[in-house]
């Protein structure tokens, strides 16, 4: 009967929802950009986001635990603090905002990234051979450089075709569209009441300014719209085998118990989980199983409350698990247990 009941318990662990670990990986990037580890904070953001690539402020992790969970902005951060601009920008067009740890908004890093990556990709100024200078004369006025006018004049059109794109990219109600139409109009007056170089050169950081805030305008995401679910059609279910109808007359209420404690577990009810493993302990005294579910609620409990109390009797009963169970090398299955319990369970002697 035991054997029975061990192959029924199975059965029902495998068809529970297996508790996701890319918050784990999340977890271990955030504490990376606490210290500046930036090659670790981009390995654990892309691990995370091949497990959860949605982001939102509310992810659900196990239970009723949710985070704030925004890898790309984190990830875009370390591009760029390792030089890796394109990469940066890439991510940051992708993120919603910052997450727990707010290094700068979105708009400041990615004017960063586009700043640096324009730098980047300017070639080096080739040696100027030097020329016999001629013997000056004193103008009668200020003199302006008509090569600077000139490269003012580029840099207003190379704007104005950067809000023309802009705008083909339905990205005309951004504030970034707004910003650079407002520095355009600055270096349109600067250039046209420029009455030395000084003035031109002001003109010209307005004509760049308008450029960058121009190819930084995007247009919101559109809502997706629901799509039409196929009709479910009904396969007649196969008749059970007669060992499989055994086994449920055999469990019966045992089963039930067992799967109404699971489901309180799963859905973040860890009062009323431990509950119901204590009274399973008296049922199955020698199941490690249900020694590991108790103990786990137990701890859970222990976390939200901070009371030692918890704690303690989850350490006994991972100690009573490891008793009438031999797990694997790796401890508990994280399909089931979150890191934070799979650590406790280890450190359970």
């Amino acid at each position: 009967m035991k054997r029975r009941a061990l192959i029924a318990i199975g059965l029902l662990f495998a068809a529970t929802a297996a508790v996701a670990s890319w918050y784990d990986d999340y977890d271990a990037g955030i504490d990376a950009v606490r210290k500046g580890q930036w090659p670790t904070v981009i390995q654990k953001m892309t691990a995370a986001i091949s497990g959860n690539g949605k982001e939102t402020n509310n992810a659900r992790t196990y239970g009723n635990i949710f985070i704030n969970y925004h890898p790309f902005y984190y990830r875009g951060l370390a591009y760029l603090r390792t030089g890796q601009y394109q990469k940066a920008v890439s991510d940051f067009e992708q993120t919603s905002g910052p997450g727990e740890l707010d290094r700068g908004s979105i708009d400041e890093l990615m004017q960063e990234a586009k700043s640096r990556l324009a730098a980047a990709s300017t070639p080096e100024p080739q040696p100027v051979q030097p020329q016999p200078r001629p013997v000056p004369v004193q103008p009668a006025g200020p003199v302006i450089d008509a090569a600077l006018r000139q490269q003012v004049t580029s840099a207003i059109g190379a704007a104005n075709q950067s809000l023309a794109g802009a705008r083909g990219r339905n990205a005309a109600a951004t504030s970034e569209y707004g910003k650079a139409v407002n520095a355009l109009a600055d270096a349109n007056q600067k250039a046209a009441t420029a009455k030395s170089n000084e003035d031109l050169q002001a003109a010209l950081a307005e004509a760049n300014n308008a450029k960058l805030f121009a190819d930084s305008a995007v247009a919101p995401a559109p809502v997706p719209q629901a799509q039409p679910q196929p009709a479910i059609v009904q396969q007649p279910r196969p008749p059970l085998s007669k060992p499989t109808t055994a086994t449920g007359a055999v469990l019966g209420d045992t089963a039930r118990r067992v799967r109404s404690a699971l489901v309180s577990y799963f859905d973040g009810d860890f009062d009323e989980a431990a509950t119901q493993f204590q009274r399973l302990t008296e049922e199955m005294p020698t199941n490690g199983w249900i020694w590991a579910f108790l103990g786990a609620s137990q701890y859970s409990q222990y976390a939200f409350e901070a009371d030692d109390t918890y704690r303690d009797a989850a350490l006994k009963s991972f100690r009573k698990a490891k008793q009438y169970r031999k797990w694997p090398k790796d401890g508990l299955p994280q399909k089931y247990f979150s890191k934070r319990i799979r650590n406790a369970f280890a450190e359970a002697s």
